[in-house]
């Protein structure tokens, strides 16, 4: 097998399962890019416009409408806002491409003088028109009807990893930057604690899936965003929580909803708890939880990477 972004042999096998069945998954230790084989692509235009949500939604197992898939998602967001805080004023003009609900759109109204969005799924789309009242666009990016070079920041979280190609994915996302304009890559890390970390197979089973065609490292979203003319800096996210990751290596399987995982840590106490001990052991977990997300950050080793960067000319 060639990798897409060096051209070089990866000859190495991750994993031949993906979450839902078999599937082989390519490394380039060169890159260090893992990526699925090509034949196993779909279309991503008729796949995600209806099928992703039917198959992947915040309750494993259940199909979510936009709604719930809304409120499982907006009251988490706070990491993005931190990292764009210094970018994000009343005189930027922000585009999201893969807004999904408009989950991070909804903080980004008031805090930006203008918000847009573009996804393939129309229902999410139509949800996020009427929920937001900002301009949303359905369908392709490359079919957007945004002017070229009329955003100051233009992001994709959890988006880069689904497309077929992600440097000409970037390139797109270039044609709607002004210049100086700030480009923010959001993908989950190829060393995520729960496969590069713990024991924990049933993860490792988990977390490669038919959905996600590229698996980035910090170096290799940093050298596709250097492939489509882009430099700067990486920073290392972690959303879900200790307790989340404890339960993954005690019970071999995800918790029954994404609240418990993205919300703040919690030991699982007895209802018969004293009150005093459960809000001491609680402030107690919410303070290992936030220093355990630091740790895993200084190492590089959180679930998500995000790059932000600037045309090369301009960085």
């Amino acid at each position: 097998m060639i990798c897409p972004l060096c051209s070089q042999a990866a000859d190495r096998l991750l994993s031949e399962s993906l979450r839902s069945g078999p599937g082989k998954v390519h490394f380039c230790p060169g890159c260090d890019l893992a990526f699925l084989d090509p034949a196993s692509l779909p279309d991503p235009e008729s796949y995600y416009a209806t099928r992703y949500r039917q198959e992947h939604g915040p309750v494993i197992g259940k199909v979510s409408d936009a709604a719930e898939v809304f409120a499982a998602h907006v009251g988490y967001q706070q990491a993005r806002l931190d990292l764009l805080s210094p970018h994000l004023t009343t005189a930027a003009e922000l585009l999201e491409i893969g807004c999904s609900c408009g989950q991070f759109l909804h903080h980004a109204i008031g805090r930006a003088g203008r918000v847009a969005g573009i996804d393939y799924n129309p229902d999410h789309t139509a949800f996020a028109r009427d929920r937001l009242g900002c301009d949303i666009f359905a369908g392709p990016p490359e079919k957007a009807p945004f002017a070229p070079a009329s955003f100051d920041i233009v992001c994709a979280f959890q988006t880069l990893e689904h497309a077929p190609d992600p440097v000409a994915f970037i390139g797109t996302m270039a044609r709607f930057l002004k210049p100086g304009g700030l480009l923010v890559l959001e993908v989950p890390n190829l060393y995520d604690p729960l496969r590069s970390v713990y024991d924990c197979e049933a993860y490792r089973s988990f977390y490669f899936h038919e959905a996600h065609l590229f698996y980035f490292s910090g170096r290799s979203l940093a050298a596709t965003a250097a492939r489509a003319g882009f430099a700067g800096t990486l920073h290392y996210v972690q959303d879900y929580n200790l307790t989340n990751h404890l339960h993954w290596v005690h019970r071999n399987a995800p918790q029954p909803n994404c609240h418990l995982g993205l919300g703040e840590a919690r030991l699982p106490l007895s209802p018969a708890c004293p009150p005093e001990a459960e809000a001491a052991l609680d402030a107690w977990a919410q303070e290992a939880g936030r220093s355990y997300k630091t740790v895993l950050a200084d190492l590089g080793l959180t679930d998500n990477v995000t790059f932000l960067g600037r045309r090369r000319a301009e960085a």
